[in-house]
């Protein structure tokens, strides 16, 4: 089975709102997603996924070929890693963010009345986001492992 960068990169994008990357020209933008991309496939819980033995990420052709452990059908496994990766992606854009020396640093305005703006709570937002597509992905990993579960029973196409 296999899988374009094109299509893991278009679900990605429509998980964020960026316009300073929006901004980037095309070869720096996709060279970011490529690195996200790479840091996404190296995740431990995500590429156990797959077998070893089929997979490879050729950048050349921007294009995965992958075998999963436990399939189900073809249109499932492709869409369920697109989306699993897009997901991982955002995590890997957000920790930049996270880690960030403008967060530790307190700013204030020029204005009439100085404000104080908080990147603490700034910062909390964006671990929530980050929480959030980490559960995300988790809870897709988890759901699909309950579907293949030979315990319990393997997927037979119902609901």
């Amino acid at each position: 089975m296999t899988s374009s960068y094109d299509s893991i990169y278009s679900r990605f994008l429509m998980k964020i709102r960026d316009y300073d990357f929006a901004s980037l020209s095309e070869p720096n933008a996709t060279e970011e997603m490529l690195n996200w991309l790479h840091s996404s496939l190296s995740e431990p819980y995500i590429f156990r996924i797959f077998d070893t033995t089929t997979f490879t990420a050729d950048d050349e052709i921007a294009e995965l070929s992958y075998t999963l452990i436990n399939p189900i059908n073809e249109y499932h496994d492709q869409n369920f890693v697109e989306e699993l990766l897009a997901y991982q992606m955002v995590v890997e854009w957000v920790m930049p963010r996270i880690h960030n020396t403008t967060l530790v640093n307190q700013m204030i305005t020029n204005s009439k009345e100085s404000k104080w703006y908080s990147q603490q709570q700034h910062l909390g937002q964006l671990r929530e986001l980050r929480d959030d597509a980490e559960y995300k992905v988790r809870s897709m990993l988890r759901d699909r492992g309950y579907i293949s579960n030979s315990y319990l029973g393997k997927y037979n196409g119902k609901t």
